[in-house]
């Protein structure tokens, strides 16, 4: 019988196994430590993004319907569901959000009601345009409102302001506010009655 000369045994001695073991779970801790940071931040982030849309919608729907309107009457009247805030009506052109300008007839009388509606537990800003044919189109502004907090101010003749809060999906108690001008081409009339 020969032996063979050499390592007597191949493979990790205890220390080292527990050293790697040790290095491993440090390493471990701070992975799942930036990936539970990470999810955090993409909660924050996504919460300021939907809370920045509302403006941005509220800009490009209110702006035109300013501009372009014959007649504003602030209340009630108008065509759509929920609470009446503004309903802005034109007579020869229309909104410059709407996507069938080229089919509208002169002298077709066209109106945008901008509701507060209630959806369940929710308080949204709707825009309702009709008037001539087709349907009713509606679009949700301010997929929910802080508190019912929405609030059309008539600044001047021709100059008008909607303020609403959004509440903050991360922290319950805080809100954004921003509010949206918008300036009339033409002095309001009275409201043309169809």
């Amino acid at each position: 019988m020969t032996r063979r000369r050499g390592r007597a045994a191949d493979g990790f001695t205890l220390p080292e196994l527990l050293v790697a073991i040790t290095i491993l779970g440090i390493i471990m801790v701070a992975i799942g430590s930036m990936i539970s940071t990470a999810f955090r931040t993409t909660t924050i982030v996504r919460s300021r993004l939907e809370g920045s849309r509302a403006p941005k919608l509220v800009a490009t729907y209110w702006v035109p319907d300013v501009e372009g309107a014959e007649t504003i009457t602030l209340g009630g009247g108008g065509c759509g569901s929920g609470e009446p805030l503004v309903t802005f009506g034109w007579q020869t052109h229309p909104s410059v959000a709407a996507t069938d300008a080229p089919t509208l007839d002169a002298g077709t009388l066209r109106q945008a009601t901008w509701a507060r509606v209630t959806n369940g537990a929710r308080h949204q800003v709707v825009r309702t345009e009709c008037g001539g044919a087709g349907a009713p189109r509606t679009a949700t502004v301010v997929p929910e409102v802080a508190d019912d907090q929405v609030e059309i101010v008539e600044l001047s003749e021709q100059e008008y302001r909607i303020t609403v809060s959004v509440p903050d999906s991360n922290e319950p108690t805080k809100e954004f506010e921003f509010s949206v001008n918008g300036t009339a081409a033409i002095p309001q009339s009275p409201p043309v009655v169809p």
